[in-house]
């Protein structure tokens, strides 16, 4: 990496101030948490390394803004893992609230088990309690019979059950 690209880096960073913003705010890190100052300053230095990283590209196969999003995304969530790590075993001072980030540990939590689905198992989970649409509904748009989806209901709250 060279002192331009860093330079100019910096300075896409620092233009782009909004996307960096977005990528907190899909990521659940708002304005009233106390260390969103840091969570931003974090994005900024992510944003710097993606933005070189992106450039070293022979021939990608995205557009810079959608790999930029991605990885502050990323950076983001790893960010937050290691500060709860953090302060879950060498932070004595600081008796944070256990759950004061619920929102976040659940999105974190059911992203962790969609990728331990199956894609009939996926489909279900997601009709019946991320959208949170009907039996009779959920039958008709996957096209099954009520003791299908039953059946695979079963399986599938066993399989959440054993996973937390």
């Amino acid at each position: 990496m060279t002192n331009q690209l860093i330079n100019t880096a910096f300075t896409a960073a620092l233009h782009d101030k909004k996307m960096i913003a977005g990528a907190l705010k899909h990521c659940y890190i708002t304005r009233e948490r106390a260390d969103y100052d840091d969570f931003f300053q974090e994005c900024l230095l992510a944003y710097v390394d993606a933005y070189c990283q992106y450039a070293a590209m022979s021939a990608p196969q995205i557009s810079r803004n959608n790999y930029l999003y991605t990885k502050l995304c990323q950076h983001i969530y790893d960010y937050w893992r290691k500060n709860q790590c953090y302060n879950k075993y060498f932070s004595h001072q600081c008796k944070a609230e256990p759950y004061a980030d619920a929102d976040l540990t659940n999105y974190l939590a059911v992203q962790e088990l969609i990728t331990h689905l199956t894609s009939q198992e996926n489909q279900l989970f997601d009709h019946l309690y991320l959208q949170s649409d009907s039996v009779p509904e959920t039958c008709r748009q996957l096209k099954i019979s009520h003791s299908a989806l039953y059946r695979r209901r079963k399986k599938l709250l066993a399989k959440i059950a054993n996973f937390f």
